[in-house]
């Protein structure tokens, strides 16, 4: 049974009176958390995951109530052009990796207006070094890779409205509603209204397209960032743009999850996500780059993940709308380097060898 779509809202439960006047001003600038758009119904907890002999994730998020098209085509077409090629000699690995030691540092779009506002990113704090890696999570990456990685992980480019997830538009807040387009539930330049692009580096633990070999209402990608420190700021980015924030769990590995809806709120069949590059030598404009299908997206293999950063409302113990849950929605994914085992003997062998065992 395919999963109910908006549904009316019940007589019984009156909105707060801040919804009724947001609703008689269409042109308000300033987004409001306790409206009334109902979120669509997850799908059901039962699934057969698709690859890598993956488990069901955790919290498939319900989906934003925007208008984002679900057919998975890309937000934007404008992708930054690079001549930096990626060796894919994998046997020179590299343990030190904290860019603090080059010339270059972050860029200045990370620093914290001297006046912060609330709601916008620069409230949430100063962000951790967005190239200082955890050693064992890049100790793959031969030394052009790493090269790029560093400089995805430093992207800033406002023309294009794309950011790294650690140098993202300090003044990026919820946007407004116009008559033609609410954007109230997508995290926004200020300066234009347009969704802002986040860029998220990171290894496959998980992903979720298909259920019993077909599209499924959802699909989802999880991976484990580079850097626990940049995996943390996520908790806190997550937990500042929700109402009421959750707390930070302070034990989490860096995983980042990103959603996105495979069917159409005005129904029709599902549709497969398909906006997978193959950035493994270079990363430039989509139309420009190879397309991949979802096989390619194995464990453990190393992705950039475009999304927006959306909400979805829930209701409280007493039926109102008034519980807002931030999260990543999914608009392009980008391989970057095939999965790749440490030690490739240990990973075919199996059992545990005892040193000097004689019974």
């Amino acid at each position: 049974m395919a999963p109910k779509r908006d549904a009316a809202q019940p007589k019984d439960a009156s909105p707060p009176k801040c919804v009724r006047i947001a609703a008689s001003s269409l042109v308000s600038s300033t987004p409001t958390t306790c409206d009334t758009i109902i979120q669509r119904t997850p799908p059901p907890t039962s699934m057969v995951p698709t690859t890598s002999n993956l488990q069901e994730p955790d919290a498939l998020l319900h989906p934003p109530s925007n208008d984002s098209d679900p057919t998975s085509t890309p937000s934007t077409g404008t992708l930054p052009s690079t001549t930096m090629s990626i060796t894919t000699d994998t046997s020179s690995a590299h343990q030190t990796t904290d860019c603090q030691s080059q010339e270059t540092p972050p860029p200045p779009s990370q620093s914290t207006p001297a006046t912060v506002s609330s709601g916008t990113i620069s409230a949430i704090g100063k962000t951790p070094n967005p190239c200082l890696f955890d050693p064992n999570r890049v100790s793959t990456c031969p030394e052009p890779l790493l090269k790029r990685i560093k400089t995805l992980s430093t992207y800033s480019n406002p023309d294009a409205n794309t950011f790294a997830l650690g140098c993202i538009l300090p003044t990026a807040m919820w946007g407004a509603t116009d008559p033609y387009k609410d954007r109230s539930k997508v995290l926004c330049n200020p300066s234009t209204n347009q969704p802002i692009n986040i860029w998220v580096l990171g290894h496959i633990t998980s992903t979720w397209f298909l259920k019993n070999g077909a599209p499924n209402n959802q699909c989802s990608v999880t991976v484990l960032s580079l850097s626990s420190k940049l995996g943390q700021y996520v908790n806190l980015l997550l937990s500042e743009f929700s109402v009421p924030s959750p707390p930070i769990n302070e034990y989490d590995h860096g995983l980042v999850q990103t959603v996105r809806w495979q069917s159409s709120k005005s129904g029709g069949d599902t549709v497969l996500f398909n906006s997978i590059y193959d950035a493994r030598e270079i990363l430039k404009n989509k139309s420009a780059m190879t397309k991949l299908d979802i096989s390619y997206l194995e464990k453990r293999a190393l992705v950039l993940l475009e999304c927006h950063l959306n909400c979805y409302h829930q209701k409280d113990d007493h039926g109102r709308w008034t519980i807002s849950k931030a999260q990543f929605e999914l608009q392009a994914i980008y391989l970057l380097q095939d999965p790749c085992h440490p030690n490739p003997d240990q990973a075919s062998n199996s059992g545990v060898e005892i040193a000097g065992l004689a019974i």
